[in-house]
């Protein structure tokens, strides 16, 4: 299994596409524990669909054939190691790929009782929403976007990430809903 995480795939322009290792899932809502390599962590939430069949080269109207289930996730990116390594021309996997860095719902919907939904994901006071209406085309566009580079694999994860961040401290809780139903419920220690 892997872990395809697209980010800014709601804004315009070019998907960035980033992997997890399968350690990088904190599963069951367990609790999400700051590193000690960093002082400044952000969040982001976005949907995750399960690839159900091989997917290369598809093209978007049929992406929809590939996945058969969507719930919600939330990446965490260690902001200030992402910084130096860039500044020092090395890869930033060590900025996100880190152990129970990548959030993954426990309740699974189909993509057709999602309907005009809303996912909003809410940080101690701080909160992100946006509709999944909007994102039911990139959904598609993302999977197809992906398999045009990568082979996607029954059991493979596209997480597809909101283009906003919010920055989290040890004893905020993150919560996530998706047509009120709350696929994560965690808190940061």
């Amino acid at each position: 299994m892997k872990i395809v995480v697209l980010n800014n795939a709601l804004a315009e322009g070019t998907l960035y596409i980033t992997l997890r290792p399968d350690n990088a899932v904190l599963r069951n809502n367990d609790d999400f524990y700051l590193p000690h390599f960093s002082k400044d962590i952000v969040c982001g939430c976005g949907v995750v669909v399960r690839i159900t069949r091989l997917a290369k080269c598809i093209a978007p109207k049929f992406a929809s054939r590939c996945y058969d289930s969507i719930t919600t996730g939330v990446t965490f990116v260690a902001r200030d190691t992402m910084q130096q390594a860039l500044s020092e021309g090395r890869a930033c996997d060590e900025a996100y790929s880190f152990d129970r860095s990548t959030a993954i719902g426990t309740e699974w919907i189909e993509p057709s009782e999602i309907g005009e939904g809303v996912v909003e994901m809410k940080v101690g006071e701080k909160s992100q929403k946006f509709s999944v209406a909007e994102l039911k085309q990139s959904i598609d566009e993302c999977v197809s976007a992906v398999s045009q580079k990568l082979t996607l694999k029954m059991g493979d994860l596209v997480f597809i990430a909101a283009p906003t961040e919010v920055c989290v401290e040890c004893g905020e809780q993150i919560v996530v809903t998706l047509n009120n139903i709350e696929p994560l419920n965690f808190c940061i220690k």
